[in-house]
């Protein structure tokens, strides 16, 4: 969590003009983008998995604010 959490400040001092909102966006498109199995899958064509990927990821999404409500 604490590498996530630097990557927020850095996303922050990189996109100092946007808004938090866009910033979540654009750390999130940022660790997609350094991930090498990501990056594997489109070099390789791979999408259909990329599509399992996309919707564990709204799932996470949820549980991610779950677990944060229950802190």
């Amino acid at each position: 969590m604490e590498i996530y959490k630097e990557l927020w400040y850095q996303t922050k001092s990189e996109y100092n003009k946007a808004t938090a909102f866009e910033n979540v966006y654009n750390m999130n498109v940022e660790v997609l983008m350094s991930n090498p199995f990501f990056v594997r899958r489109i070099k390789f064509g791979e999408v259909k998995h990329l599509e399992w990927i996309k919707e564990r990821l709204d799932n996470s999404f949820k549980d991610s604010i779950e677990l944060t409500s229950k802190k």
